[in-house]
Parts: C-alpha cells; structure tokens; sequence
C-alpha cells in the first residue's frame, strides 16, 4: 500500500483544531442512550456535540485519506531470452565401447556428461545427431529437453541402422545444415568423437567451411587414448549380445578437429579422463550463456473508494442523527 499524495495528511491537524473550537462553542445538550431510545437529560449522558463531532471528524479524515489516493502496488516482470541454438554431434562408432577412461566406457562417460550439460541450460534449443559411418538427426533443435533426453539415453555404439566407420565430416555438415536457417543470436555445435575421418562423402575441413560461412562456432572435443587399445564386439547369441575383445590402434587426428575449432572461432579440447570431460563442458557452458534482458514493471491500482464511501457512511450518519432525532442542524 502506498499514497500517491501524502501531502493531504497535513489536513488532518487542521480537523481537529477546527471541531475542537467548534465543539467548544455548540455546547449541546447531554442525552442518555436506554434500549435505542435516546433520552434529553441533565445528568450523566453522552454529549450529542460530541457524537457529531466525532463522525463530523472522521468523515473528513476519510475523505483526506482518500484525497491521498491510497494505491496497492503490484510487480510484473517482463523478461526476454536471445536463446542460444546447440546441436550436439556424438560419435557413436563401436570404439566407443573402449573403457580407457575410468570404469565406464566411453560411450557411458560422453551421454553422462550430454546429460549433465542439458540440465544446466534453460533457454536454448538444444539438437542431438549421431554419426558413425553416416549422420542421423535423434532430435532437431528443441526446448523438449525431455524428448532431447530420452533420445540420448536410448543410443548404444553400433547400434542398428549406422555403417560402421567414423564420418566426422558428413556429421558437422548435417548439423550446419540444421543450424543455417536457426535466427538465434548464437549456434553453435559441441563434436565429441574418438577417431579420425575415415569414411563420408564430405571432407571435414569443408564441412568447417561451411560453418565458418554461416557463422557457427565449432567446439571439437577428442576423447580417449591413442595406441594400442582392447576395443569390445559386440557379438549376437541366442541369450542376447556378449562381447569378444580385440587390440586396435585407436588414432585421433587432434589436428584436423583444432583445425575446424579455430576456422569456426570454436574451441578444441583433448580429454582422456572423465574429470576433463566434465570441465571442458562446464567451460562450454560458460562461454556459451544465454543473454537474458529483465525489465520489472510496477502497477498501482487507485484504492481510494472504500475510503470515500465510509466517508460519505459517517457524515450522512452525522446529518441523520441531527435531523431526525436531536431536532437540529448544526
């Protein structure tokens, strides 16, 4: 509650200055009060100078209190996200089975870390696509975070329907592709692979032109060892799937994806334990956030008619009394 004229309460000394000599000089006869009935007497009673008075008094102190023009206050708040646009590009070849980087493998590792990443955000669309040997869009750029999870948590390396290999290049073009259109004030795109290019009809460094041209910054992350590794096959039997082990030569070409995040003014990151994974996507998070404008809006409602009208209740009390039952207007 608050009065938009607060200078009207200076009147109210003015009030009981003037009732009081006014009081002073009517000096009216008592009445007693029996059952309703009022009663002229020269004993003890309540002073019918008084009663007026006092209903003279605060007809008026309500009316000031009006003319102060109490008013509630009410907030709003208008606030306006530029969202970020972000397509997550996950390689999900069967390297990704390789446990070289804590007890779970890199696959587990990577969608736990998506995950954590997605939480985090709130105003950004957010696209997820994988890649082996070819690309496929699980989720276009959404605010459905719950549709953007639940496909995260259903992908499994070498799962059906992706030829083997790694297509890095054919996996950044699709998801410049589904960016080039976006009118978002930033896109960006988040690769996370663990071996080179080696399958695709489009060339890597051409698909980061293609960023480069429409304005979306590549952040490349290289996860996993070099070397000799046991990669895991997966192997279908008649009591579900099992796995055989192989030694490979794991190969990252570290150089091609620092390439791309510099044409694109992205960032690379190399990560070979699961604590530099989480770190290089909070530092992701940070560089990347949403520039929210908030403007408060204040609203004030006028307030003044209850007072008004009890004002009005008091004074045509005061002239009813007069009238009608002390015979005289005063």
């Amino acid at each position: 509650m608050r009065f938009a004229s607060p200078a009207a309460f200076f009147l109210i000394p003015l009030v009981f200055i003037f009732f009081y000599f006014w009081n002073k000089k009517a000096k009216l006869p008592a009445i007693r009060i029996h059952f309703f009935q009022f009663q002229s007497s020269e004993g003890r009673g309540i002073s019918s100078s008084l009663v007026q008075t006092a209903l003279r008094s605060l007809g008026i102190i309500l009316c000031i209190f009006a003319l102060a023009r109490p008013q509630s206050v009410s907030k709003s708040q208008e606030r306006k996200a530029n969202g970020i646009d972000i397509l997550m590009v996950l390689d999900v070849s069967l390297s990704m089975l390789i446990q070289d980087m804590g007890q779970n493998s890199r696959m587990e590792i990577a969608k736990q870390t998506f995950e954590q990443f997605i939480e985090g955000r709130k105003n950004d669309r957010i696209g997820f696509i994988i890649f082996s040997g070819e690309p496929i869009t699980l989720a276009p750029p959404t605010l459905d975070y719950g549709l953007l999870m639940s496909q995260l948590r259903t992908v499994e390396p070498g799962g059906p329907g992706l030829r083997d290999g790694t297509a890095i290049g054919d996996g950044l073009a699709l998801a410049i592709n589904r960016l080039k259109k976006s009118n978002a004030r930033s896109r960006i795109v988040i690769l996370l692979t663990d071996g080179d290019n080696n399958v695709g009809r489009i060339d890597p460094l051409t698909a980061g032109e293609l960023a480069q041209g429409y304005g979306v910054r590549v952040y490349s992350v290289a996860i996993g060892t070099e070397g000799r590794v046991r990669q895991p096959l997966p192997i279908q039997t008649p009591l579900g799937k099992s796995y055989t082990y192989a030694w490979v030569e794991n190969r990252l070409n570290t150089g091609l994806l620092q390439q791309i995040s510099e044409k694109t003014n992205g960032r690379f990151y190399r990560v070979e334990d699961e604590k530099t994974l989480q770190a290089v996507f909070k530092d992701i998070d940070q560089l990347e956030k949403t520039e929210i404008t908030t403007k408060d809006k204040i609203n004030y409602t006028e307030e003044f008619i209850p007072y008004l009208f009890g004002a009005l209740f008091c004074l045509l009390a005061e002239r009813i009394l007069a009238s009608l039952w002390w015979r005289q207007w005063a």
